[in-house]
Parts: C-alpha cells; sequence; structure tokens
C-alpha cells in the first residue's frame, strides 16, 4: 500500500530526472505545508503531491480544492518573504498526482504545471 511519504519520494525523483533542483522537502510553517519546493530556469515552483492506491474518491489530483490552493499560495508567500535569494524566480504552483494501485508495479503520474 503506498502511502503519502512514498508518493513524494515519486514526485522527488520525477522532479530530479526532469532536471529540477529541489530546494525543500515537507516545508511547515505555522500556516501548513507545502510538499516540494524546487526550482527550473527562472521558476520556483510550488508543488502539492496527491497519491492514491485507489480511485473510489477520484483522482488524486481532484482533491486539491479552492481551500488546499488558498492555504499553499499564503505558505509560498511565507517561504518567499522568508528566503530572499528565489524572490527573483517567477513562482508557479503545480499537481503531481500519482497513481498506483497494488495491481500495478509502475505508478501513473500526472504532472501539472501550473495548476493554480
Amino acid at each position: 500500500m503506498l502511502n503519502g511519504r512514498q508518493g513524494e519520494n515519486i514526485a522527488k525523483r520525477f522532479l530530479i530526472k526532469k532536471g529540477y533542483r529541489i530546494i525543500e522537502v515537507n516545508y511547515r510553517c505555522r500556516i501548513g505545508e507545502i510538499d516540494i519546493i524546487a526550482s527550473n530556469d527562472d521558476k520556483i515552483c510550488f508543488v502539492e503531491v496527491k497519491t492514491r492506491n485507489s480511485l473510489i474518491y477520484g483522482r488524486p489530483f481532484e482533491s486539491v480544492n479552492y481551500f488546499k490552493k488558498n492555504r499553499i499560495r499564503k505558505i509560498a508567500q511565507h517561504f518567499l518573504i522568508l528566503n530572499k535569494q528565489y524572490q527573483d524566480l517567477s513562482p508557479r504552483f503545480d499537481v503531481i498526482s500519482i497513481y498506483l494501485p497494488q495491481e500495478i508495479k509502475k505508478p501513473q503520474i500526472r504532472f501539472i504545471q501550473n495548476a493554480f
């Protein structure tokens, strides 16, 4: 059974293979948490990772709702205020959706850039 941490590790490896530089994993502040913060070219990417073993509750990316998006934006602002070295990069909000039912060995990864 796949859990959130395993999904984040899959997402991290996926981003590294695509040429991203991982800045932070599980960035926490008083507002909440962002799964992955990475950079690519002139972008700083705030990445929400959603992992599912079943589609009974919908596809993983569908669980990133209005409230979650707003919280991620606020956490990103908090990160940029504290980490001024990244303020010249354009922020982008991405979602990595990972679906891995038990009968399949390779995860199905959907990378949604500029998700919101």
